[in-house]
């Protein structure tokens, strides 16, 4: 099977360099994991559990791992994750042509993340039990793999008895769609931010070099997709690609990082930018669709813009899957920010925006002081609606990446910044 892949995968990059851009003829849907029935969540394991018998699981831990230090802290970040994940739902699709990977947004559990559905004994399941941390739930209950070496699927929570610090809210994602102008300060943004935070909660194999071992990681990975596809889909971003590079800074041209056991037949970065062609045949189903023709690599375009229910605001202003809020994120910034200084530098694209005249009534909680980054006031916002800080990323993760501290540490200190500007307002989460 896996040699049949790399045919297929050489086939499709060479016939992409030989007639240009190819576009989809059949598109496939990419859902919200807290869609899914009990239903899907067994049809998911049946997939899963033949992919382990046949040591597929091993093949992509071992690829991932091999190429980390050329992916994580570089621009190939997110094309390396959205042709890798693709790569393993076309390998799931040969057991179940209807299969696609489900995304896990999980700024919609970031509060208490341990009590997500998602983690749920019918889903991915919880925490690992026992000295070595096996997971024992879920749809990979009690699975052993072989890479790195013959052991348990761990999971490891990170706030300890059974909990796991929280992750990072919707509205900070919306921050980084909207100022972030550039693809390397996105890039960095998120991978300092959510995707840090939601490997390490897990933690166990998911937080390590060889976290596709957890099926949580293709999860989290689409949802890592869908935000990029929300950032693409703002005026002159499509193709942008820009930071360190394979040999300097970052050229379409440059070629996808690849291991031999899951191999991208030298695809460039530039054939992966726009969903429904070269392959790319998905859609995110709270994220704008997919160009009807490929736009020009200079052009402003985007993909054909989703307006949010009853509200003219385009989706791709919010990081949030709930698209029925997305207006009223929107809206509540823009009421509750106004004119302060805050507004522009946060959210710039909604401090463009006419201002609202919906008529919110506003809730004004009483101020609260600047705790970012301690321990218990974690789980104990002053006020019933206040957005809560999230955990500082850990030392070892920030080592294992070979983050540069300070800059972690400041991407930090301004998501405590915005949590405290939005919580010091009227502004009400609708999330």
């Amino acid at each position: 099977m896996a040699f049949k892949l790399l045919v297929i995968a050489l086939a499709s990059a060479a016939l992409v360099s030989a007639q240009g851009p190819v576009q989809c003829e059949d598109m496939r849907v990419r859902r919200s994991a807290h869609s899914l029935t009990d239903s899907d969540w067994q049809n998911v394991q049946r997939v899963l559990s033949q992919l382990h018998r046949d040591g597929q699981f091993g093949r992509f831990a071992r690829t991932h791992d091999a190429v980390f230090d050329n992916v994580h802290g570089h621009s190939a970040f997110f094309p390396f994750h959205r042709r890798f994940v693709l790569e393993f739902e076309n390998l799931c699709r040969q057991i179940d042509p209807t299969f696609t990977v489900p995304y896990w947004d999980t700024t919609r559990d970031y509060r208490t993340p341990e009590s997500s559905p998602i983690l749920s004994d019918w889903a991915l399941g919880g925490n690992g039990e026992g000295p070595d941390q096996c997971l024992q739930s879920g749809i990979q209950g009690n699975w052993t793999l072989g890479f790195p070496n013959w052991h348990c699927l761990r999971r490891r929570f990170s706030g300890g008895d059974g909990t796991i610090l929280p992750w990072v809210p919707a509205e900070l994602m919306s921050s980084f769609i909207q100022k972030d102008d550039r693809l390397s300060d996105f890039r960095e943004h998120i991978e300092f931010s959510i995707h840090g935070a939601t490997h390490i909660g897990l933690g166990g194999d998911a937080g390590t070099r060889h976290a596709p071992n957890d099926f949580f990681f293709y999860m989290h990975h689409a949802n890592i997709d869908r935000l990029w596809w929300q950032w693409q889909n703002n005026p002159g971003r499509l193709f942008q690609y820009n930071g360190p590079g394979s040999n300097g800074e970052a050229q379409l041209s440059d070629v996808i990082p690849e291991d031999r056991a899951v191999s991208f037949g030298n695809q460039a970065v530039g054939s992966v930018m726009i969903l429904g062609f070269n392959g790319m045949c998905y859609y995110y189903d709270s994220a704008p669709v997919p160009p009807s023709r490929y736009p020009g690599e200079s052009s402003n375009e985007s993909g054909r813009m989703k307006l949010t229910p009853k509200r003219h605001v385009p989706v791709s202003l919010s990081g949030s899957s709930n698209v029925a809020n997305h207006g009223l994120e929107i809206e509540r910034i823009h009421m509750a920010l106004d004119e302060q200084a805050g507004l522009k530098e946060f959210f710039p694209k909604v401090a463009q925006l006419e201002p609202s005249r919906m008529g919110i009534v506003p809730h004004r909680p009483g101020a609260r002081s600047n705790k970012c980054g301690g321990g218990s006031e974690y789980r104990k916002p002053s006020a019933k609606h206040a957005l809560v800080y999230p955990a500082r990323m850990a030392q070892n993760w920030v080592k294992m990446h070979g983050f540069v501290p300070e800059r972690v540490e400041k991407v930090y200190r301004d998501a405590c910044r915005l949590i405290d500007l939005l919580n010091n307002s009227t502004y009400v989460s609708p999330y």
